[in-house]
């Protein structure tokens, strides 16, 4: 059909459907589908004797869409349409879903964008198999669900796609242009889904993840779940030696283990019921070596429990080590039962126990790691040099956050206590000082692996971590920030913890201009910035108060030795301790004595975006520091979001001031994490709950 040799005369009796409605002149090259004015659109192109068979009886495919977005103006078609794929297969059937690809390509500056998500890119730079889809772009034959998912990746990565697809300047609108055409795409051919809808299925999930679309992206987890099961049925096969067949079985098996570590990710709360179940991967290999899958080298590799994969004629037979992305799967596994714990655990069924065990999981898959892959302080720039230096901060990402999580877990039992005083905590033994040492070694790491990223990445394009990155940051900057107000933190580390605060609260900041996600998190984080910083000044504002004074009344005595240290460099946590019962007095701003007295605006957002009462403490608080606070999270469209852009300081016009000290934001911190606030806001939101 539309494959069918046309004439490349003008004549009237040629014409396409849409030619003949604009009234435009109808031109093919080669004699085939699509004429120009279709290739230049992305529409569909077809004869009038061919609109029975398009389901359409003479309705162009365009209105028959459920959600019509504006069409390509430059690229040509990529393969065959989306109503094509509604043709059934049969044996009387010669319509394949790449009906006119030989034919059909992509604009350069697009099949470049494509290429770098292919190339450099996660999960697509380790999921997929680099050489076919490489060679499927050039040669026009990629399926276009897929060619439309990887444009929905790069649209956030790409300047020039977001200028045109973007609106007023946005990424998630540019990633939503193609994401839209993806999933009409995919549910078209829901009844035979093939592999490369199920990848297109992940790349919408972390596309809707990432603008905040909690509800729509866990189910299209379950989609890619269920799809990859029946995908499993049809075409299942023995393990075999072959090459071609090897290369189909291990993208499938990269695909189902991407299915995982979303299922791991999204399923992080009370109320999230898994996608997957321990069967669909119990039996499966993890990845092999990404040289043996790009060069179809048939390996068999370890099962995630260790044992050997099914199907393996012969169980003595050696197997291959754990590949890169394999790595990945396990870290992810580690982490996800430290989420578990957290998740299934309150103040009064805590174990420490069961911490410790967690923490011995992660140090002995952290001692695996072959040495290439050992976190060391240059490691990460030479895996940048390789081009592998997202994969081995992703896997180590992992690792230092369920390190943090465990550890701060255990610290909440103790601070949370009744009886708990920071002169007892000092006096403590030095099991606590480790637990603080091991969440500043773990924050150190994360932030250095992405300051080695960004000094690392391709200045033709805009840094877009992962998601989860981006958590790790905000994780690592919002536990050191509270240890450092709390008054936990060891007393010579106090530049470390300014660095790693500020940092994060920049990559937050930065990661909130290209997903919606990261908005509350960058917020949030803000708050705890900015108390920290007037926290810090305050010793030196009133070192320099009384030394006006001493100027100003001369008989005033010089011999106030215990004067506050003025040293920028060290901050001293002998002087006003603003997390202990009765505290010295923060100054207020200058000028404030001069003001009339306002009402204390006591509260802070929730990690997750909804404002929560903070209740001031009955043992007389220190005066309050002025902090800004989010009251309310706004929706990724309004002009207060990252899409309208984010105000580089924590002190923007969009965000309401609120008068709070250290220790009520600690108070309130603590109380967050124990209810699970930060899983929440990791996954976007309950189910059921829109974002606010």
């Amino acid at each position: 059909m539309a494959s069918v040799v046309r004439s490349t005369a003008l004549r009237a009796g040629g014409a396409c459907v849409r030619c003949r409605k604009g009234k435009t002149k109808c031109v093919y090259e080669n004699g085939r589908a699509p004429c120009k004015n279709c290739a230049k659109g992305m529409h569909e192109c077809y004869l009038p004797s061919e609109s029975m068979a398009h389901g359409g009886h003479g309705v162009s495919p365009a209105r028959m869409q459920h959600r019509i977005r504006e069409s390509l103006p430059s690229e040509r078609v990529v393969s065959s349409s989306a109503v094509d794929r509604q043709v059934p297969a049969g044996p009387s059937s010669s319509v394949s879903r790449h009906a006119s690809a030989a034919h059909e390509k992509l604009t350069p500056e697009l099949m470049t964008e494509c290429e770098r998500v292919i190339s450099k890119t996660l999960p697509a730079c380790v999921a997929f198999h680099k050489p076919t889809f490489l060679v499927a772009l050039k040669n026009a034959s990629m399926e276009p669900t897929m060619v439309n998912a990887l444009l929905t990746t790069a649209a956030r990565h790409s300047p020039a796609m977001i200028r045109r697809y973007g609106g007023h300047g946005s990424s998630s609108t540019a990633a939503e242009h193609f994401a839209s055409k993806t999933i009409n795409l995919v549910m078209q051919n829901l009844d035979t889904p093939s592999l490369a809808d199920i990848q297109s299925v992940c790349l919408l999930i972390l596309h809707e993840w990432g603008c905040r679309n909690a509800v729509r992206a866990y189910t299209y987890l379950g989609l890619a779940a269920r799809m990859a099961q029946m995908y499993r049925l049809v075409h299942h096969h023995n393990s075999t030696n072959e090459p071609d067949q090897f290369q189909m079985e291990e993208s499938f098996r990269r695909t189902l283990w991407l299915i995982y570590i979303l299922d791991c990710f999204l399923t992080s709360s009370p109320g999230r019921h898994p996608a997957l179940t321990h069967l669909d991967v119990q039996d499966v290999s993890l990845p092999c070596l990404d040289m043996n899958y790009n060069f179809t080298s048939p390996v068999h590799v370890r099962t995630l429990s260790g044992a050997p994969p099914a199907g393996l004629k012969d169980p003595s037979a050696q197997l291959s080590e754990v590949g890169e992305f394999g790595h990945i799967v396990l870290a992810t596994k580690a982490w996800r039962q430290v989420v578990e714990m957290m998740t299934t655990t309150t103040l009064a069924t805590f174990s420490d126990e069961r911490c410790v065990q967690l923490e011995q999981d992660i140090e002995v898959l952290r001692q695996s790691l072959p040495m290439h892959f050992a976190d060391k302080p240059n490691n990460i720039n030479l895996h940048i040099t390789m081009g592998s230096g997202y994969t081995y901060a992703f896997i180590h990402c992992l690792l230092n956050c369920g390190t943090i999580f465990v550890n701060r877990r255990r610290m909440l039992q103790v601070v949370t206590d009744e009886n708990f005083s920071i002169d007892l905590w000092r006096g403590s033994s030095h099991t606590h000082v480790q637990t603080v040492d091991k969440i500043f070694a773990a924050s150190h790491s994360i932030i250095h692996s992405l300051l080695a990223l960004e000094t690392g990445a391709d200045k033709d394009s805009i840094l877009c971590f992962p998601l989860f990155m981006l958590f790790a940051a905000f994780t690592a900057g919002s536990t050191v920030a509270y240890l450092t107000l709390k008054g936990l933190a060891p007393a010579n580390s106090s530049e470390s913890a300014f660095n790693i605060v500020r940092d994060s609260v920049r990559m937050c900041q930065d990661g909130a201009e290209s997903w919606p996600l990261v908005i509350p998190w960058q917020r949030h984080l803000s708050v705890m910035s900015k108390v920290l910083r007037d926290v810090k000044s305050a010793p030196r504002d009133k070192a320099r108060e009384d030394s006006k004074k001493r100027a100003l009344s001369p008989s005033v005595k010089d011999d106030n030795v215990s004067q506050t240290d003025t040293n920028p460099d060290a901050m001293d946590y002998e002087q006003p301790d603003v997390s202990a019962a009765g505290p010295q007095a923060v100054p207020t701003t200058e000028g404030r004595a001069s003001e009339p007295p306002v009402p204390r605006k006591t509260g802070i957002t929730t990690i997750n975006g909804g404002p929560v009462a903070v209740p001031t403490p009955a043992d007389s608080p220190p005066p309050p520091v002025s902090v800004v606070a989010k009251v309310d999270s706004p929706s990724p469209a309004s002009p207060g979001s990252a899409l309208g852009g984010v105000q580089s300081s924590s002190t923007g016009p969009d965000v309401p001031d609120v008068d709070m000290t250290a220790l009520e934001l600690c108070a309130a911190f603590e109380r967050q994490l124990l209810e699970l606030d930060d899983l929440a806001a990791f996954m976007g939101g309950g189910v059921g709950s829109a974002p606010s």
